[in-house]
């Protein structure tokens, strides 16, 4: 008896009569009816008579009620007192039309996982039944921030989803625990599956933690820094370095204002040795006697007899300086002794109106320059030439210096500017200011990152530089002169463990 297919709704059913007839000469006596499979979902209703005489017949009804997409079968046994008989079977057969919903992983353990790592995970929605599947809501309930739910709209579209038989989707659950507890998330999935309208999958984890440190930095008091320029002596440079030299004492002025131990000089020679009697200016001696020495460090009366030969090495600011702060000439005896002081921070300027003209890249400078400091960030490199890419007023391009200081942090500043004046400040400003990044030891967990200055906690004014792996600090949050930073963090566990 089949009762063909039927879609599973709300009281949805089908029946059909089943007929006992006797052909025999005698009384049947019928005994039991009953399902072969008792789960089966065919209900037996009740038998017209258990008697039933010879030529007579009676009926029962039999309903099929589907609860799922499945072929339904089963036999319906008839217990009489037939002879030849005494069990008769008939077969009932119906198929139910349904989506039937499916969620893999239904449980997922992500285990134990470092602080700051993460694993992503999908729940597969799949329709294993033989009717469209609608998906009408997922919720992701959980007390953790820890364990991210991603419905994955942008691929999968806006609720409710319809997903055809044999077909799935994916949804995503992200686990970046950011301390030691136990998580755990249950997402609830509503659909149209008349079976399980209602199904919940569960994530879990746990985070450990790979370790903690604390790195400490000290805030120089008015920290020494050595600034020497390297100026182009060629002629196109006249009226340029006049305008260094004219502003020279706005520089001055800025430094001295910021109370800097500074020692500057400027070299223009192809051997390094900085023109006149004294190797540097300090904040010891008076603005004028400052000036007076720079302008013959720069060569400033250009053409004078204290100026000597333009050398081949005029537009090879790198040359230039590393000749200056070789360590025949910097070192006892030499003609720079004195300028150069290993504690303190150390900066680099070039000036010219021409591209970069040494022979070797400026990342070989970067690296050499560095060397000559215990930190290498305690070395920059500013410069003061053509607008980069494209130059300006008939002036080349400053390239080769421009990529060193954008690699060491340092100020690029137009040699077309109109008030140069502002362009000393700037570039004493950065030449001799405090520290404003701290380079962290290890790699940190960005989240579980604390400051202190003083030991008093910051909340504001501060970044995390990921490119450096460094604790920045905005303009006007700066630590004073003096001040102890603490940066107390978790360290990145092996993710790939």
């Amino acid at each position: 008896m089949s009762f063909g297919s039927l879609s599973v709704t709300e009281g949805s059913s089908s029946s059909q009569t089943i007929t006992i007839g006797n052909v025999g000469t005698a009384d049947l006596h019928i005994y039991s009816i009953e399902l072969e499979d008792e789960e089966a979902p065919f209900e037996v209703g009740a038998i017209g008579s258990v008697l039933v005489a010879p030529s007579a017949e009676t009926t029962l009804a039999v309903t099929y009620k589907p609860v799922t997409s499945a072929d339904d079968t089963t036999f319906l046994l008839i217990s009489s007192d037939d002879p030849d008989e005494p069990v008769a079977e008939v077969e009932l057969i119906g198929q139910g039309i349904a989506p039937v919903i499916d969620i893999d992983p239904i449980s997922y353990d992500f285990g134990t996982l470092y602080i700051g790592c993460e694993n992503l995970q999908p729940l597969t929605i799949s329709n294993l039944g033989n009717d469209e599947l609608v998906v009408e809501s997922l919720t992701a309930n959980t007390a953790s921030t820890d364990l991210v739910f991603d419905a994955a709209e942008d691929v999968n579209g806006a609720l409710p989803w319809s997903i055809a038989p044999g077909a799935s989707l994916d949804v995503w659950v992200d686990y970046a625990p950011l301390d030691e507890y136990s998580d755990v998330q249950y997402v609830t999935v509503t659909s149209n599956d008349p079976a399980a309208p209602t199904v919940m999958a569960t994530q879990k984890g746990v985070g450990a933690l790979y370790g903690e440190t604390v790195d400490v930095f000290e805030q120089p008091i008015n920290g020494s820094t050595d600034i020497i320029f390297a100026i182009d002596w060629s002629c196109s440079m006249y009226d340029d370095v006049a305008n260094v030299g004219s502003n020279f004492a706005t520089f001055v002025t800025t430094l001295a204002a910021m109370d800097a131990d500074y020692h500057v000089a400027a070299v223009v020679a192809d051997n390094g040795c900085i023109l006149g009697s004294d190797p540097y200016i300090d904040n010891t001696m008076s603005e004028s006697d400052q000036q007076s020495i720079f302008s013959t460090m720069a060569c400033l009366d250009y053409g004078g007899t204290s100026c000597p030969k333009m050398g081949g090495y005029t537009e090879a600011a790198f040359t230039l300086l590393e000749a200056a702060l070789k360590s025949s000439n910097i070192g006892s005896g030499g003609c720079n002794e004195g300028f150069y002081r290993e504690d303190g921070t150390l900066a680099l300027v070039g000036v010219s109106d021409e591209r970069e003209q040494s022979i070797n890249p400026y990342t070989y400078y970067i690296s050499l320059f560095q060397s000559m400091k215990a930190d290498p960030d305690d070395m920059v490199m500013h410069a003061i030439g053509g607008d980069y890419p494209t130059g300006c007023g008939g002036n080349e391009p400053y390239t080769g210096f421009y990529e060193a200081t954008l690699a060491t942090g340092g100020t690029f500043l137009s040699i077309c500017a109109a008030d140069f004046g502002s362009n000393m400040e700037v570039l004493a400003e950065n030449s001799a200011a405090d520290l404003t990044s701290f380079e962290l030891t290890d790699t940190p967990v960005e989240d579980s990152i604390e400051v202190k200055v003083d030991g008093i906690a910051v909340v504001t004014g501060w970044s995390y530089n990921y490119a450096t792996n460094s604790v920045d600090f905005a303009d006007g949050y700066v630590p004073e002169g003096g001040s102890t930073i603490e940066v107390d963090y978790a360290l990145m566990g092996d993710c790939e463990g």
